[in-house]
C-alpha cells in the first residue's frame, strides 16, 4: 500500500512569490494613495493662491479707481534704482507701479458736514488765491490731518486742464515741471482764512471743473522672496520718492509678478482717450508648485488672476 505524502507548507520559492506580488500591489496602493493626497494638497494650495490673489485685486482696485489715469506709471524695475518708464504696457511685470490718488476722503465730508473739498474751483481775479462755495478747506485739512500724511499745505492740487502725455513728469523723472500738479503755498496761506486757499506763485490753475485736491502717491511693488507691497503717504509733487518717504503695508506674499495696463479702445472705442475714464487691467499671478510640491517662479506653473477696474480720474 502505498501512502500519500500530504504537505503541510508553503515552500520557500511559493513564499517568495507572494512577497513580491504583494510588494508590487502594495506599491501600487501607495502610489495611489501618495497621488490622492498630492491631488488634494495641489487643489488646497491652488484653491488657497486663488483666493490670495483675488483678495489683492479687490485691494487694489479699490486703490486704482481713485486714481488719476496720466499719473499712473512704471518705475524702478530694480531696487535701489530711480527711474521712470512711463505708462505701464500689456506684459510689463517687475516694475513698481506708482500713481497718484485723488483725495476722495476730503470729498465725503464727516458726519453730515460740507465736503472739505468740491472740484468746482475757482481762482480769484488778479491773485493765485483759490475758492470753492460748497467747500469747507477747514474740514479738508482736518481730515488730512488725521490721516497722517501731511496737512492741507502740504497737498497739491490737480488741474484736469493742465494735461501732459508724459506721466513721468508727474514724479519728476522728466523734466522740472510736473504738468497738472499745482502745490498750494505752505507758507503763506492759513487753509481756514476767509475761505481761501493760495497757491504757489510758479503755478498757475484754471477755473473750471475736475480740480481734485492730492494728498498723496501710491506704489505696488512685488519683491524677489514674493512679498508684494504698496507704499502710500509719500508726495511726488514735493521730491518725495515712495522708498524713502513712504509708508509700506504688506498686501500679500507667493507673488510672482504684478501687471496693469491698459487699452484705450475699453472705453468708449475711443483710442484718443488719455487723461479719464479709462479701464485698466490689473493681473496678479501668484507663485505655483512643481514636480517636488515646492513653491516655483516658473512662469508656467504660475496662478495668475485679473481683474478690469474703471480708473475715474
Amino acid at each position: 500500500m502505498i501512502t500519500q505524502r500530504v504537505r503541510k507548507a508553503f515552500t520557500m520559492i511559493e513564499l517568495l512569490f507572494v512577497i513580491v506580488i504583494l510588494g508590487i500591489v502594495g506599491g501600487f496602493a501607495l502610489e495611489a494613495v501618495r497621488q490622492y493626497y498630492e491631488g488634494i494638497f495641489r487643489t488646497q494650495e491652488y484653491t488657497k493662491r486663488v483666493a490670495e490673489a483675488d483678495q489683492i485685486l479687490e485691494q487694489l482696485s479699490k486703490y486704482f479707481e481713485n486714481a488719476i489715469s496720466s499719473s499712473i506709471v512704471n518705475l524702478d524695475i530694480n531696487p535701489g534704482t530711480v527711474a521712470c518708464y512711463g505708462p505701464p504696457t500689456t506684459s510689463a511685470s517687475d516694475f513698481t507701479v506708482a500713481f497718484v490718488g485723488v483725495d476722495v476722503d476730503s470729498m465725503r465730508g464727516i458726519s453730515g458736514n460740507r465736503p472739505g473739498w468740491s472740484e468746482e474751483v475757482q481762482l480769484v481775479a488778479g491773485s493765485n488765491d483759490i475758492n470753492g462755495s460748497d467747500a469747507n478747506y477747514t474740514m479738508a485739512n482736518n481730515i488730512i490731518s488725521l490721516l497722517g500724511t501731511s496737512t492741507l499745505r502740504g497737498s497739491a492740487l490737480y488741474d484736469s486742464e493742465s494735461i501732459d502725455s508724459n506721466a513721468c513728469v508727474r514724479f519728476n523723472f522728466a523734466g522740472e515741471g510736473k504738468v497738472g500738479f499745482h502745490k498750494l503755498d505752505g507758507v503763506n496761506p492759513n487753509p481756514m482764512a476767509n475761505g481761501l486757499l493760495r497757491l504757489n506763485n510758479d503755478n498757475n490753475a484754471t477755473h473750471g471743473h475736475r480740480k481734485y485736491l492730492l494728498r498723496t502717491g501710491y506704489a505696488f511693488r512685488v519683491d524677489d522672496n514674493g512679498s508684494f507691497w504698496m507704499y502710500s503717504n509719500f508726495r511726488p509733487w514735493a521730491d518725495e520718492h515712495f522708498s524713502a518717504s513712504g509708508k509700506i503695508n504688506l498686501l500679500g506674499q507667493n507673488v510672482a509678478h504684478f501687471y496693469a495696463d491698459y487699452n484705450a479702445t475699453d472705453f468708449m472705442n475711443n483710442p484718443s482717450v488719455s487723461d479719464r475714464g479709462l479701464v485698466w487691467r490689473l493681473k496678479v499671478c501668484m507663485r505655483g508648485l512643481d514636480t517636488n510640491l515646492s513653491t516655483s517662479d516658473t512662469e508656467s506653473q504660475g496662478i495668475c488672476r485679473e481683474r478690469r477696474v474703471h480708473v475715474r480720474y
